[in-house]
Parts: C-alpha cells; structure tokens; sequence
C-alpha cells in the first residue's frame, strides 16, 4: 500500500508557531484564517506550501536509475511546491507501471523543502503465459516483456500465439523518454495468419451455427512510431507501416469436400499507410482502479505515397472516464466512433467479442461504428497480495456499411454469388449485405459480469472471465482470459 507521508509529528509544533507568529505580525485576519483552514485540510503539505523546493531525494530504487525515477516524477529543484504537489509525484511514479510501492513525503532542507521519494522496483521482466477462450476464438501464447531496459524505462516485447482468428508472432522496442525528453519512439516488427470468418447477420441470423464464409491469409510487415508528449498528458503521434498481406483462401464451410472452395474475399497486396493521433490522458491507475479521463483522435490513411497499393482512410474518435467510490471500487464509462472508406478486409471495424461480449468474435462488420460501454468493479476479498474483483457491465454497438456494391458481380463454381467493389483489392461482399444505417439490424447490446484476478505487484489483471448476454440474440456468451 503506497501512502502520502508528512514531516515528523514532532517537529509540527515548532512550525506552526513560526508560521502563526509571522502570519499575525504582516496579516493579523484573513492570512490567519486561510492558515488555519489549510492546516485543517491537509495539515502536513500546507505547511510546505509556496517554499521552493531545494533538494529532492531518491531512495530505495534497485533497478531504476534515480534521473529515470526524477523524469517520471516531474518534480526538480527551484519547483515551488503546491499543495498538490506530492499527490502528482505519487500519481506519475504509481502510473508508470515500474514500481509496486511508492512512498513520497517533505522535509525542511536549508532555505525550503527537500521531496523525497521512496520507491520499490517491480521484477522487470518474465516470461507471461497467456491464454483465452470463447465460442469462435481459442488462443495460447507466450510474451516475454522486460519493462525497464537499462534502468531506465525503455521496453521491449517479443511474443508469439497460436489461434483460431489470429495467430502471429511481433518484436517491438520502444524508448519512452528519448535523450531523457518528453518525446520517444517506437519500433515493431510482426508477422500474422488470420482465419477471418464472416457472418450472414443482415438477414438476422444472430446466433449463427457457422460462418457464411471463412478467409485464411497471411502477413508480415513493419511500423515505425514518433511521438510527444507535451506536458506528459498531451501526446502526439505520427507513425509509418508497410505490411504485405497475402491473397486468401475463402471456404464455406457449411460445405464439404471441393464444394467449400468460394471466390476469395479480396486481392493481396502492400498496404503502404500513414498514422496520425492526438490523446489528451489524464487517467491514472492505482493497482486495479483506474480515474481520471482519456480523449483520443486517430486517422490512418493508405496510398501510393506511403508505398502501398490500396487507396483508403480510417478516422475516430474516443474517450474514457474512470472514477473512484468508496475508496476501492471503479465506475467506468466510455465511447467511441469510427469511421473508414473503402476499407480492405482485415481493416473494417468489427464489434462481439472483447467489445461486444454478448456475441461471436467479429460477428459484426462495417465501415462505420459507434459504440459504448459501462463497468462497475469492485472487490471481493484479498489474500496476501492477490486481489479478487468483480465487474457487471453493458455493452453497446451499432456496426454498418454505408457503401456496398448493388450488384451481383461474380459467382463462385457452385453457384453462390457475391457483390464486387471496383477497388484494387476486389473485396466481394456476401450477396445479403446491405448499406445504409438501420436501427432496428445494427444495433447490438449486451449486458453481463465478470470475475478479475490481481497481483498487486502486476498492473494487469492475471486472469478475467466474462459472461455476456447478448439482449437481441437472447443468449449467453463466455469468455476467459489468462495472461496480458
């Protein structure tokens, strides 16, 4: 347990008297009262507040060098301290995610204050095992990530997973503080095979047996990352990928033997796109409860400039909030909106699953998305330093295409006849898709709880399982998550 600690009890008394005595000899009223009422409030900073800050101190750290721990924490000699001022320190240290106890207090130093901070260092690497199930989409994995590189932040990844959607492999570095700056950057490598199915869900199948269709294809590439992060909650990004993506076997696989085989759903290629992102984060997280608000605005486009051969964009918005009540539970509420045109393939928004947990993994599709959800958590019980929660939440997305060919174009050996968009990478359409928003087709929502498994040590959840109920469907569905 992190806590907020003051100067010495016994040294409070003889500063008091000081502050009182030089209070009512310059203002006798109103410097009195706003003394007093401040040492009511926060009696140890107040009496810290507006003397500089003339030493700041770093203890305990094993494994992360004191400029990284006086970076993160944005605190440094000649700063004036605030009656905020250590809470911040707290929260910065607590939010970096290197350290699984933080102590931060005052004390008198010469002319003013000295800051010092007491930090225990987290294990910065191990290898993570991971796992998950649900309907349509099983998966194992390892990840190794090592999170603090040469004692001073930087993060590496390297990992792997097999799966029934989308199995792949990445490597990525990444510098969180570039020459001790508020910029960094990013390196990743990846190489995936995805088993995409699609869903027949414009003619209301919403519980579906199997996929009307089902891709399996596969790819590697790169992306490269430059951002800044003005005032540290204010960050902007700029990054180039290049990834190769294989032309797909498309079945279907309510059939059998060489009457599987379909028109695939799209041509491969190289996408060549450029990413652009604006987030204002102001969200902290302290073990598992998380505060604060988040905005973010993305958009990617891809075209012959970035070195690809598809010609198309994607934009959204999104945002956060997370709240704390009754010291350990968290409300949390959030939303979005997507929207993309001539989008290929294994690009379009997709709700069910993690984002939807009511329904299948991608049972829903489009161009355009909005979407919602809400979760109460809050805790069980603890033993030692494992952690027992539990959430309910709802879920709530309307998915669509606002363009679709309306034409029959192509028609596979056995009959089955598809619509073709006139772009390079040819995407065909199921002959029942539609275009154009309905409420009473696209909007899907769920209702449900879930179980959350902590290391307080660790800053994501070892295992969550979530039952969703998917209210047009009116059916249960289950998902387990072990690992990152």
């Amino acid at each position: 347990m992190t806590s907020l600690c003051t100067s010495p009890c016994e040294d409070l008394s003889a500063w008091l008297g000081f502050r009182l005595s030089r209070a009512i000899a310059v203002r006798v009223g109103g410097a009195l009262a706003l003394l007093v009422a401040l040492a009511v409030l926060r009696p140890g900073t107040a009496l810290a507040v507006g003397e500089t800050i003339t030493d700041v101190r770093v203890l305990d750290n094993q494994r992360t060098t004191e400029d990284t721990i006086r970076s993160i924490a944005g605190v440094k000699i000649g700063d004036v301290m605030e009656i905020d001022t250590l809470e911040k320190v707290r929260e910065h240290l607590n939010t970096a995610g290197l350290f699984s106890d933080v102590n931060v207090w005052w004390e008198a130093h010469g002319e003013g204050v000295r800051v010092n901070i007491a930090v225990k260092d987290k294990f910065p690497w191990a290898p993570v095992p991971t796992a998950s199930w649900s309907a349509n989409n099983k998966s194992i994995g390892l990840l190794f990530v090592h999170g603090n590189l040469f004692g001073r932040g930087k993060q590496m990844l390297l990992g792997g997973r097999l799966a029934q959607i989308d199995s792949g492999a990445a490597l990525a570095y990444r510098d969180p503080a570039l020459f001790g700056s508020w910029g960094y950057w990013q390196l990743q490598g990846f190489v995936q095979r995805q088993v995409i199915p699609e869903y027949d869900t414009f003619s209301g199948q919403l519980v579906p047996a199997l996929a009307a269709r089902e891709s399996t294809f596969a790819s590697y590439g790169f992306e490269a990352t430059l951002c800044i992060a003005w005032l540290r909650r204010v960050r902007t990004q700029v990054g180039w990928q290049l990834q190769k993506i294989g032309t797909p076997t498309s079945v279907i696989p309510q059939a059998s033997g060489p009457d599987q085989a379909t028109v695939p759903v799209f041509q491969g290629g190289v996408v060549g796109m450029g990413k652009a992102n604006l987030s204002f984060d102001f969200r902290a997280r302290e073990f598992a409860v998380m505060t604060g608000t988040a905005l973010s605005g993305g958009v990617d486009i891809a075209s012959s400039s970035f070195g690809g051969d598809f010609q198309y964009w994607r934009a959204g918005v999104g945002f956060e909030h997370g709240s704390k009540l009754f010291r350990s539970h968290n409300f949390i509420y959030g939303a979005g909106m997507t929207f993309g045109h001539n989008l290929p393939f294994w690009n379009e928004n997709t709700a069910g699953g993690n984002n939807l947990r009511g329904y299948l993994s991608q049972q829903f599709r489009g161009d355009s998305q909005i979407s919602a959800k809400i979760e109460y958590h809050f805790p069980l019980f603890s033993i030692s330093s494992l952690d027992f929660r539990a959430l309910v939440f709802y879920d709530g997305s309307a998915v669509w295409f606002r363009d679709v060919p309306t034409a029959v174009t192509v028609m596979d050996p056995n009959g089955v006849s598809y619509y073709q968009r006139e772009t390079p990478d040819q995407r065909t359409y199921l002959q029942d898709t539609k275009a154009g928003f309905s409420l009473s087709r696209d909007v899907h929502n769920d209702v449900g709880g879930g179980l959350r498994f902590f290391l307080r040590s660790v800053a994501v959840p070892l295992v969550g399982f979530d039952a969703g109920y998917g209210i047009e469907a009116k059916q249960w569905r289950f998902f387990l998550l072990v690992g990152a």
